[in-house]
């Protein structure tokens, strides 16, 4: 109470020490004005230099194998590669180590391709593979690991499942 009886109300804010209505409006303003400029810029593609490192689509495989006679110790593999990316594809390396695979068996794979491979264009390779311990059966479905090296040096590993006729 105030020393004339009389009650005193506060109103309004208390006085502490902080950041002004304007400082605080002008920063507002000024983090709007920042974010327009980066998302027009990553719309309008001004930073696309920062993201060229590697390719942008993927390389896509398909295979086909086809067992001579139904059940046999070989098979012809035929590999089409796409390159969709955005470079050159310089090396193509197929690993095929499981089973009935002979370990290393899928390497003539690499010179059958002819490399470069340009961007959006396809080429195919055939190869003879053999198993070990165990006979191809048409029908059946084998795995193979395709890595194609681009011309920036990145790599893409694709997996495809070849599925094996007579």
């Amino acid at each position: 109470m105030a020393a004339d009886g009389v009650k005193k109300v506060r109103t309004g804010r208390a006085k502490r020490p902080g950041v002004s209505e304007l400082v605080a409006t002008l920063l507002l303003i000024a983090l709007a004005v920042v974010a327009a400029v980066i998302f027009f810029a990553f719309a309008s593609g001004l930073f696309s230099n920062l993201t060229k490192g590697g390719p942008s689509t993927l390389v896509t495989v398909q295979g086909q194998m086809v067992v001579p006679g139904s059940v046999g110790g070989t098979g012809v593999v035929t590999l089409v590669l796409y390159n969709g990316g955005t470079q050159p594809i310089n090396a193509v390396a197929v690993s095929c180590n499981s089973s009935p695979f002979v370990p290393g068996g899928c390497a003539g794979f690499g010179p059958a391709f002819t490399t470069p491979i340009p961007v959006g264009h396809s080429a195919t390779a055939s190869v003879t593979v053999t198993s070990f311990g165990s006979s191809f059966v048409a029908g059946s479905t084998y795995v193979m690991l395709v890595t194609a090296t681009f011309d920036g040096g990145s790599q893409q590993i694709v997996l495809v499942n070849l599925r094996s006729t007579a």
